[in-house]
């Protein structure tokens, strides 16, 4: 029981001596959670700069484009004179979408028939595109009813029947839990726990081994090698749901971040993910031959989960074999019910602290099982290497 507790308080003074250590795991988590909140705070696209081309000016352009001018997600920086100028000013980043009128735009208005506008984007940027698209689209849409219901009411038809014969069939539109599209509220946490996660499996997968590479196992040899991965786990989770702890509540406090979910819940699968990275590392830390290696394969399986992971990309879009591969990955399980805690606050996500805590029992196990191995195999070879006076008997034979 010493002895445990004499290793226990060991990893906190390795760790308290490295302040550098310390630092990269405490405030480099930290340091992005206030870049994120800071940088997506206002949460959508806005006063996306747009250029017009109008080959049909007239007064009922004009009101299309000033009904642009007037929504918070554009702003019209000015006129061109044609396709080419358009296209150039897009290639200078002057703009990122244009309105082009033809020629026959009001022509066609004034004779009964429908008129065309192009409504463009630059899509090398596809968040630019889509945000064009629909914004745009709705622009569009509410000044076309509005022109038409003028010209019903300038022909006698009052307001309420001009709007019943231009849209026979009335609806509106509601989006649940994230109703302004804010990206902040999930792209915030992604990317705060993926940085976790890198600095976390990083310290993790080299918590076994450097103890083989600094020559001090002898040391520690009074405390079962299954008592050393699990104290040198219970050390790296405080640290890491401490720094946790403080990430959400600078979000959900300075930046508006929601969490609807029960704390408990909030806590418990908080917990199981950050277990499962630890466990994760520390199998690393037990089966690679040198820290180098074992830093190294932990990071190379870790990195690609923030793409697979479904926080900048869903799932579901990815193709079937991705789909299986992001499984493997704790931060896909942690993304998956951390929308719908967050936003929802629902605590329906069995399946996913299900599968993050098999993932965690099955490295802690497996960890516990090679580290176990190792030790007893450096103490077995330890004991048949010859000691100082034998060593000294032989040289004096030679």
């Amino acid at each position: 029981m010493i002895a445990g507790i004499r290793f226990f308080f060991r990893e906190w003074i390795y760790l308290l001596k490295r302040p550098r250590t310390f630092l990269i795991m405490v405030c480099i988590p930290l340091f992005v959670t206030w870049l994120c909140g800071s940088a997506y705070e206002k949460g959508y696209f806005s006063d996306l700069k747009m250029g017009v081309v109008d080959y049909s000016y007239s007064a009922q352009t004009r009101e299309v484009v000033e009904a642009f001018r007037q929504s918070p997600y554009f702003d019209i920086v000015g006129y061109y004179e044609n396709e080419e100028q358009l296209e150039e000013a897009m290639k200078q980043g002057e703009i990122v979408g244009c309105l082009l009128f033809p020629s026959d735009f009001t022509k066609n208005l004034q004779q009964g028939r429908q008129a065309e506008v192009l409504l463009g984007s630059n899509a090398v940027n596809m968040s630019y595109g889509s945000t064009i698209n629909a914004r745009g689209s709705e622009v569009l849409g509410t000044v076309s009813t509005q022109m038409a219901v003028k010209s019903l009411v300038a022909k006698g038809s009052n307001v309420e029947e001009a709007l019943a014969k231009m849209n026979p069939v009335g609806f509106y539109t509601r989006q649940w839990y994230n109703p302004t599209n804010n990206f902040s509220y999930f792209l915030s946490f992604g990317f705060i726990i993926a940085t976790l996660q890198q600095v976390l499996v990083y310290f993790a997968s080299i918590s076994l081994i450097r103890e083989k590479e600094s020559g001090k196992l002898k040391e520690i040899k009074k405390v079962h090698p299954v008592f050393q991965v699990i104290l040198k786990a219970v050390v790296y989770y405080l640290i890491a749901m401490g720094t946790w702890t403080v990430c959400t509540w600078v979000m959900m406090d300075q930046f508006g971040i929601p969490m609807k979910a029960d704390w408990e819940v909030w806590f418990a699968y908080s917990s199981l993910f950050i277990l499962s990275v630890i466990t994760m590392g520390q199998l690393f830390s037990s089966v690679m031959p040198n820290p180098v290696f074992a830093t190294s394969s932990s990071l190379v399986l870790t990195s690609p989960s923030l793409v697979l992971s479904g926080y900048t990309w869903p799932t579901m879009a990815l193709v079937p074999f991705y789909q299986k591969l992001a499984n493997v990955f704790p931060l896909t399980h942690f993304a998956a019910g951390y929308r719908d805690m967050a936003l929802m606050g629902t605590g329906a996500v069995g399946q996913e602290m299900h599968i993050l805590g098999w993932i965690s029992g099955s490295c802690f196990v497996l960890s516990c099982i090679f580290w176990t191995i190792r030790v007893r195999h450096i103490a077995k070879k330890e004991k048949q290497a010859p000691t100082p006076l034998v060593q000294e008997a032989e040289q004096a034979v030679q």
